[in-house]
């Protein structure tokens, strides 16, 4: 027979479970808005994610409300004080997916340009570990969460990589601008030299002519 703390409990889990569904939703349209190049369907995920704030503030609510009723101990504290640990996580990754519709609302104010693969297999490899952490919690089964753990590292290893071919991308896009500044200071440069040959004409005319032209308006420097 179940009892109150049970019954407290699974609805903790089942509310758990339902913010973690609108963080994914949240993620998987962002992530759909980056590859489709679609600005309205950014500004959904952004205004979505009070609904997600307002679950968390919920959900932690009820949480401290089962701690000072029940006074759980054992597994069910260990239960109670981990998923309130996760709304941070949760709200946090509804943050994320708002930082990318954010960014996508700025891709598309430009002409489309292809991603890198990286950022595509990046965005599987999120999808994917969000789909599998949210299964690792409804069976809390702890060999799929250290699946997870040990998955994270191939995220770390393909930011890096987009780090490395965005910086070089950058590096090559740069090189019209670069040139430009370049050519900026040769033609600076070559300016001055007209000018020491203006200052050079001036000192010819005031040894024929004993007259400062300097101070008629003429070339300075």
């Amino acid at each position: 027979m179940e009892t109150p703390l049970d019954n407290a409990i699974h609805k903790l889990k089942v509310d758990v479970l339902q913010m973690m569904h609108l963080a994914q939703d949240a993620v998987r349209k962002a992530v759909a808005s980056l590859l489709e190049h679609n600005a309205a369907k950014a500004r959904e995920v952004i205004d979505a994610d009070r609904e997600i704030n307002d679950f968390e503030c919920r959900v932690d609510s009820e949480s401290l409300k089962i701690l000072a009723l029940h006074h759980p101990v054992a597994k069910d504290l260990r239960f109670i004080v981990g998923s309130m640990r996760m709304l941070v996580n949760i709200e946090r990754l509804g943050d994320e997916a708002v930082n990318i519709a954010e960014r996508v609302l700025v891709l598309t104010s430009e002409p489309r340009q292809p991603l890198h693969a990286n950022v595509q297999q990046l965005a599987d490899l999120a999808l994917d570990l969000l789909r599998a952490c949210i299964a690792c919690y409804m069976d809390l089964d702890a060999e799929a969460a250290l699946g997870v753990i040990e998955q994270n590292a191939a995220a770390l290893d393909l930011n890096v990589r987009i780090f490395r071919e965005v910086t070089s991308e950058m590096i090559r896009e740069a090189r019209p601008v670069e040139r430009a500044v370049q050519e900026s200071f040769v033609a600076h440069s070559l300016k001055r030299i007209c000018d020491q040959c203006a200052n050079i004409a001036e000192s010819t005319i005031f040894i024929r002519k004993a007259i400062d032209y300097k101070h008629k308006g003429g070339p300075q420097g």
